[in-house]
């Protein structure tokens, strides 16, 4: 399997404007109108974290608007109040869906002393470490985009939040990683990152908001219809692993990519098929990556040997992947689909 890399960086750091001063990451993208529509994470120096909007009509030269696409909610009682990063874009019915991280707070001000109490004025564990929560927004022209609230409960750390581009039995999907700890504390040594998945009735919700005991709290109202669908087994993903683009189908499958962290913090990508009709079921995962950091671009950086797809664009055969480098710039790479897909049913699991 091929994977080639194009005239990168695509996009990185503007001095001249504000908001993406620090780092420019982790793209999002679909194709709508015969353009390529990119939202990005971009950072400032100030700890923020904005989603940009560039587009393109070759997928290589992205025109970027010069205000912010999707900002932190100025509510200081919003999930999102504090950082917005991390998108992806799935069309589903006619209209782009948007998922993201957020943070209650600027990774800055976190750093420097300041906390929040939860909504019962508690001060449980995930609000003192301003653990991100997933989210939901919605846009159907490009022009305009609106929030749809929080996904996840605010009472674990959340992120790597992925919709499927179609109901599954009646029901819409969502891939995610889950953890009870900040990702790089101690306890993900032990506990690593495993990528799950839910179905869900209502698109913009998965649970309530209760911290209760279990026996108070209902599976599909309260506690969300979640499976753990794969956890780290090579030494290359031994931290965590997590999804990257929107799963794409074929007749073979759910083909998707996916990162994998090893536990000095390199940042790899694998590949997976799943079963079309039932998620859960894997029916193929390639036991070595498939791309991993390459030169001095990918090597260093902010966050150094970080390779972070967050889109792949199909196109006949081609498959068009967009990934954040290193926290700070945007690369682009093509595959094919045939290419990738007689890779990975090389190595079928035993299920």
């Amino acid at each position: 399997m091929k994977i080639m890399r194009l005239n990168n960086p695509i996009l990185t750091t503007n001095d001249d404007l504000e908001w993406m001063t620090r780092t420019v990451m982790n793209p999002g993208v679909a194709v709508y109108d015969g353009k390529y529509r990119m939202v990005f994470t971009a950072g400032n120096n100030g700890g923020n974290y904005f989603l940009g909007y560039a587009e393109s009509t070759d997928g290589v030269n992205f025109t970027i608007n010069e205000t912010p696409f999707f900002s932190p909610d100025p509510d200081e009682n919003a999930f999102d109040h504090g950082t917005v990063e991390d998108p992806r874009v799935t069309e589903l019915d006619g209209k782009f869906y948007i998922t993201y991280a957020a943070r209650y707070m600027s990774m800055r001000n976190w750093a420097r002393g300041e906390r929040r109490f939860g909504p019962g004025g508690d001060n449980a564990p995930s609000w003192e470490r301003n653990n991100r929560r997933v989210g939901l927004a919605v846009t159907e022209d490009w022009k305009t985009v609106k929030r749809m609230g929080a996904l996840s409960s605010p009472f674990f750390n959340d992120a790597n939040v992925v919709l499927f581009p179609e109901k599954i039995n009646g029901k819409y999907a969502y891939l995610h990683r889950p953890s009870s700890s900040p990702a790089w504390a101690l306890p993900m040594f032990y506990e690593p990152g495993r990528t799950w998945l839910l179905y869900t009735d209502t698109i913009n919700k998965w649970c309530s908001d209760k911290i209760e005991m279990p026996w108070n709290m209902v599976d599909g109202v309260d506690i969300p219809d979640d499976f753990m669908l794969f956890q780290p087994e090579q030494a290359w993903e031994k931290m965590k692993v997590g999804p990257s683009g929107v799963p794409i189908p074929t007749d073979d499958g759910w083909l998707m990519f996916y990162h994998g962290v090893d536990r000095p913090g390199t940042y790899r990508i694998g590949l997976m098929l799943l079963d079309r009709e039932n998620p859960r079921k894997i029916l193929c995962r390639t036991p070595e990556p498939v791309m991993e950091p390459e030169g001095e671009l990918e090597q260093t950086g902010p966050y150094p040997k970080c390779i972070f797809p967050c889109a792949n664009i199909v196109a006949g055969d081609e498959i068009r992947l967009f990934y954040g480098i290193c926290d700070k710039s945007i690369g682009s790479a093509v595959t094919t689909l045939s290419g990738a897909l007689e890779h990975v049913k090389k190595f079928p699991c035993k299920n």
